[in-house]
């Protein structure tokens, strides 16, 4: 390992920090590009010196820099986020071209080839992202551009080293594409597609056939280019390295280079040891990373991060650039301490303020960028026309610009998951005690967060146009803190004075939703709770146009919040949201929107609110199927991986598999269109040739599974998904999927006709393709079908079109819930029914997420470690009657995840909880209303608060309530037990050895995985009955059924006393498996047992044995030892009666009190409470009330 010193140093300061963005060598020195948007040349011998040319405004936001050509008519090539490319010649520092992007979209990469090749790629603007390519001697036009084939931001390009004629692009949708840029046409010049499964921070070449990709959260893997590009050629398997903040040691790397040796060198900096690294990447097969011989550039850039670095060999020397403003030089050579003082220029520039974008678009920009914008942006806020006078909109504008300065210079934290050897550093100083830190900070202490300087000085500018009644300024002063925008620190009862000058200013929809939403829950202390007052607001903000107020009225009218349950009023607001969402869903591409649905409980990535296993969600029937072979168990990222392989094996089950996964997405896996549209079409390819022609294959099912790939590819021409819309491809496509039966096929083709979409309308072919597909149990084709027999107005019509509706119904589809709570609110082929038509309405509003809630935002919050920000998103899901959002909100809150506790100082989590997440009537008050909607966890969790006394006073008659209604239908094992062990020590149930040994034998029944705690507890209940009955005792002890009684010899009971009859590995039908049963996961025995595994239930029995016999042995010998001791005291005499035990020590009473004694009482009457094992569950999806008798008797207010 070597270590470098820096030599000399150049520092740019200036009214802001600077960060240095980028630096590449070029023939006339360095070039530098900075967040001042200047570009610099630099001597790099002499980088204390002046610099040799200075060009501001260069680019507005630079983003990147190059250069093309060579020796002194080199020239440097720019480009920012205005959209604009700029060539400058070094030697004038004069430009001498220009081009500007498609639609003006910011530029993230370039790349430039050594044939006057110049290539940019956009940021995603307007669902495109572009790489165009110019020739720089003629640059009036691009002369290919390429816009389909990245769904995401293109972040990287690099040309060839050698075949100038192949271009790389990367991208954040995790694609890495090699194009033939001689190809105009897009889907023939694409070479290769390699999916690397990351946002793609960097690739290139490492040399003619050899490819990296580096994603932003660090994972390193190397690929092979493909040189036969023809079908049905087996692409090379990567080389996957993982994540390099493990492997090496750092926590941020910065990018690899090539080296002339053809290897190759990956810089990699640690903010905590301020150092950088420089590690070898040797060429081979496969390609090795030497951290043996690291090279360590000592303090580096301190704490701040390494942008860039180049090499000059010439001088023997690396260069670094930093946001700290610096670039450095660093050699390989030591110089004595006294000499190395460092002269650090300083250049200081004057402040150029921008030009502001016009007024709206700059207020857009800003609204669309944070949490809580969005969060508002679907109320329908109905802002204020701008005030006529011009110097408050300066003031706003001047405001706006600074926070987007800001915002785009100190981007948000990304979950990126930590190395090792950072974890265990953070648990390890976190374990610390923290006995000399003080009470957590509440936001108006003097030892509270200060705001950044620009935001500060933007929150000056904002609140002088809030003096004067800017209702922009007023409103982005409320949200920044309520929401704690830009660091700005929060203040929710600034937030809420802020809101409410708004609404009473001109009756601001979005501030009345905000007051109501504060009064309602009562968040950060700003106000007390009041439901009158919330319904007060939020009835003007409905009334105003704020969807998301009316959705919160028609929950507490439905619900009977704050008021009696009323369902008029309720089935009133929930239509008008429902319309609202069926409008927004229709406003779609053909077939309706199509999104993730982004409402999940916190509670399930950890087994459910009580964990795997015990969790109502992870037990019982709930509970994850199949054994050790299947992939109920496995993570996202290993099914992925793993089917992945398999593709790349030539199995085409697994590529339509991962094209369908990519298609709809799901938790954790966002929509990736392109990559669906490349697993599809690789699919096809299998099957088809270019016209249409059918392969000839001997592969079974092959064609089934094809037509599927046809009838996704039909509709992603059909609705534009990736794709240029295009109603002809979408025609073939379907046209392929319909000859082999493909029920998506026939359904995309009957929307063709039945609008008229390339095609001519008919509504006769559509029906015929709508009955086909439905008769497959294709739900969208029943809505559709449906809808067509409803337009035909007849009572048999209607009555088909009712059953085509149930039957969509039960896959979820949005308008199916619709049509059925039109038919039932309007008493059309059925009876009315309020209520009925309520529950459908409210499900038609809830699923229409992406438009009403914050869920998506709620998760990424959480993600990143910000339980506050994810809280208030839950909260106003659940608000407006999400059961999810009500659940999050209680699990967010509950603080009793663990019965055990340790002192505070000695804690591992570095900082207490936020006052705001320490509240638990709040916990209970959701915890109630979740329960409300069937959350079977939420309501064994209210039976803990009422049995303990957490947020409310104890109450043991509203625990076993709470308990009894979560033992019946849907039945928990944790309430049975629960209900066991209160039996068991009469705590608010009448104390029954009996009852108590039902509710435990119950628990066992309803979930296989209580046997440990059910059976301890059964052998402590038989204990305690046999002592009551030996005592006579007044608890009803147990009584055994009568059974015919067969005489057992001793083997015989030994070895039905131990027999297991459920295996853990035969609990499950090979049909739920993954695979088919006679094709196991690799790695797995193929009969799904593990011969080296000695069951767990023997040595549970022979314990349990063990623990019966040493009681019964004790018993046995205390009543000896007692006997023998009476006997002594009467040999003794009448003197020896009254003594007194020696020492002060009290007589040996036995193992048990004996009756007469104090004591007596409290053990045959169960005693003190006893920590119970959990056993609970979590919640069903199914959407209804709790209507029984148990329930109503909680009598709890919501």
């Amino acid at each position: 390992m070597y270590r470098f010193f820096a030599s000399d140093t150049f520092e740019v300061k200036g009214a802001e920090p600077t960060y240095i963005y980028d630096i590449i060598s070029v023939a006339a020195g360095l070039a530098s590009i900075s967040s001042d948007d200047c570009l610099r040349l630099l001597d790099p011998t002499a980088l204390n010196g002046q610099p040799l040319n200075t060009i501001k405004k260069v680019n507005s936001d630079v983003t990147c820099l190059k250069t093309i050509g060579n020796g002194d008519s080199s020239i440097v090539v720019t480009a920012g986020r205005d959209g604009k490319v700029c060539l400058v010649d070094p030697r004038t520092c004069g430009k001498v071209g220009e081009v500007k992007s498609d639609q003006g979209a910011p530029i993230l990469s370039l790349a430039c080839s050594n044939t006057n090749g110049i290539a940019a790629g956009t940021e995603l603007t307007n669902h495109q992202a572009a790489v165009s390519i110019w020739d720089a001697r003629s640059l009036a036009a691009p002369i290919v551009q390429y816009v389909e084939s990245h769904s995401d931001d293109v972040t990287e390009l690099q040309f060839h080293p050698a075949q100038q004629s192949l271009l790389l692009s990367g991208s954040t949708d995790g694609l890495v594409n090699i194009y033939n840029i001689t190809i105009a046409d897009e889907e023939e010049a694409l070479h290769q597609t390699i999916n690397h499964g990351h946002s793609i921070h960097h690739a290139n070449f490492l040399s003619d056939t050899d490819i990296f990709a580096l994603s932003h959260d660090e994972k390193f893997s190397m690929y092979e280019l493909v040189t036969n590009p023809e079908e049905g050629v087996e692409e090379p398997a990567p080389v996957v390295y993982g994540d390099m903040r493990e492997s090496l040691g750092g926590e941020y790397v910065a990018n690899v280079l090539c080296r002339p040796d053809g290897g190759a060198v990956l810089g990699i900096g640690s903010h905590s040891k301020n150092d950088f690294d420089l590690v070898q990447l040797k060429k081979g097969k496969p390609w090795v990373f030497s951290p043996e011989t690291k090279v360590t550039l000592s303090g580096a850039h301190g704490s701040e991060i390494v942008r860039s670095f180049c090499f000059l060999d010439a001088h023997r020397a690396v260069l670094t650039a930093g946001e700290d403003g610096q670039i450095k030089s660093w050699r390989d050579f030591l110089l004595p301490l006294q000499n190395r003082s460092k002269v650090i220029h300083a250049e200081v520039l004057k402040d150029e303020e921008p030009k502001p974008a016009a007024y709206t678009a700059a207020s857009n920009s800003f609204l669309a960028v944070h949490f809580s914008n969005k969060l508002c942006a679907a109320q329908e806020s109905h802002r204020a026309p701008p005030t006529k006078n011009t110097a408050e909109h300066e003031l706003v504008e001047k405001a706006i610009n600074s926070l987007q300065r800001y915002e785009r210079s100190h981007p948000r934290s990304t979950s990126k998951p930590p190395g090792i050897v950072k974890t265990l550093t953070q648990y390890a100083v976190a374990s610390l005690p923290r006995i000399v830190q003080g009470p957590p900070t509440d936001g108006k202490t003097p030892g509270h967060q200060q705001a950044p300087g620009p935001v500060a000085e933007a929150v000056q500018l904002l609140e002088q146009a809030a003096d004067v009644d800017n209702s922009d300024a007023i409103y982005l002063l409320a949200q920044m803190n309520f929401y704690g925008n830009y660091s700005y620190p929060k203040d929710y009862s600034e937030a809420f004075r802020r809101y409410y000058q708004l609404a009473s200013l001109d009756g601001n929809s979005s501030a009345q939703h905000m007051i109501g939403f504060m009064y309602a829950t009562g968040i950060g202390g700003a106000v007390e709770q009041d439901q009158a007052k919330s319904l007060l607001y939020h009835t003007f903000a409905a009334e105003g146009g704020s969807t998301r107020s009316a959705m919160t009225l028609a929950y507490r009218h439905h619900a009977g919040i704050g008021m009696s349950r009323n369902c008029d009023l309720g089935i009133k607001y929930y239509k008008k949201v429902a319309d609202k969402a069926i409008e927004w869903h229709r406003s779609g591409p053909p077939g309706g929107m199509a999104y993730v649905q982004d409402s999940y409980q916190l509670a399930e990535d950890d087994g459910g609110v009580y964990g795997e296993g015990a969790s109502f969600s992870s037990a019982g029937h709930n509970a994850k199927s199949g054994g050790p072979n299947s992939d109920a168990h496995a993570a996202l990222d290993d099914v992925l991986e793993y089917l992945d392989l398999m593709s790349r094996k030539g199995d085409f089950k697994a590529t339509f598999s991962l094209g369908r996964i990519h298609y709809d997405g799901q938790k954790g896996l966002p929509r990736n269109l392109k990559s669906a549209k490349w697993y599809f079409t690789k699919v096809a390819k299998l099957y088809w040739t270019r016209n249409g022609k059918i392969i000839d294959s001997d592969k079974p099912q092959l064609d089934k599974i094809a037509a599927k790939s046809a009838g996704y590819l039909g509709r992603m021409y059909l609705r534009g998904e990736s794709v240029d819309q295009s109603y002809d491809k979408a025609q073939t496509w379907f046209e392929r999927g319909i000859k082999n039966g493909d029920s998506g096929s026939q359904y995309g083709m009957g929307l063709m006709y039945l609008h008229g979409l390339g095609v001519p309308k008919n509504s006769v072919l559509a029906q015929q393709y709508f009955k086909a597909s439905a008769d497959q149990d294709f739900a969208p084709a029943q809505v559709n079908l449906g809808a067509m027999h409803l337009d035909q107005g007849t009572e048999n019509d209607i009555k088909v079109a009712n059953r085509y509706f149930e039957l969509a119904a039960r896959y979820g589809n949005i308008e199916a819930y619709y049509y059925l709570a039109e038919l039932i609110d309007q008493g059309v082929g059925r009876d009315r029914s309020c209520p009925l038509a309520t529950a459908y309405y409210k499900n038609v509003a809830e699923k229409a997420e992406p438009l009403l809630t914050s869920f998506a935002e709620a998760n990424s919050a959480y993600e990143q470690g910000d339980n506050e920000l994810a809280l208030i998103g839950y909260m106003h899901a659940a608000e407006q009657g999400y059961e999810k959002g009500q659940s999050n909100v209680a699990y967010i809150l509950d603080e009793q995840k663990s019965k055990l506790t340790v002192p505070s100082w000695l804690t591992l989590v570095s900082t207490p909880r936020p006052q705001s997440l320490q509240n638990a009537a709040l916990a209970l008050l959701y915890w109630t209303r979740a329960a409300k909607q069937a959350n079977t966890d939420a309501l064994v969790k209210m039976g803990d608060y009422y049995l303990y006394g957490i947020g409310t006073q104890a109450d043991m008659e509203k625990a076993a309530a709470c308990y009894t209604a979560a033992s019946e239908f849907p039945q928990s094992a944790q309430a049975l037990y629960n209900l066991g062990w209160m039996h068991e020590n009469g705590v608010g149930l009448d104390q029954d050895f009996h009852l108590a040994k039902r509710y435990y034998d119950h628990a066992l029944e309803t979930n296989e995985e209580a046997y440990l705690p059910v059976t301890l507890s059964l052998l402590k209940l038989r204990i305690r009955s046999a002592w009551n009955s030996f005592t006579h005792g007044k608890v009803n002890s147990i009584i055994d059924e009568p059974t015919p009684r067969k005489q057992w010899s001793l083997a015989e009971w030994i070895s039905n006393f131990l027999q297991d009859d459920h295996p853990y590995y035969a609990d499950y039908d090979a049909d739920d498996a993954y695979g088919s049963a006679h094709d196991p996961m690799p790695g797995g025995d193929a009969d799904g047992l593990y011969d080296d595994i000695i069951d767990d239930g023997l040595f549970e029995s022979l314990i349990i044995i063990g623990l019966a016999a040493a009681l019964v042995f004790l018993i046995v010998y205390r009543q000896q030892r007692q006997e023998a001791h009476r006997r002594g005291e009467g040999a003794a005499g009448n003197a020896q009666q009254n003594a007194q035990p020696a020492n002060g020590e009290a007589p040996n009473r036995g193992l048990f009190p004996q009756p007469g004694d104090a004591n007596f009482n409290d053990w045959v009457a169960g005693g003190a409470y006893s920590v119970h094992v959990r056993i609970s569950d979590t919640n069903s999806n199914v959407k209804y009330q709790y209507e029984n008798e148990s329930w109503n008797n909680v009598g709890v207010e919501m």
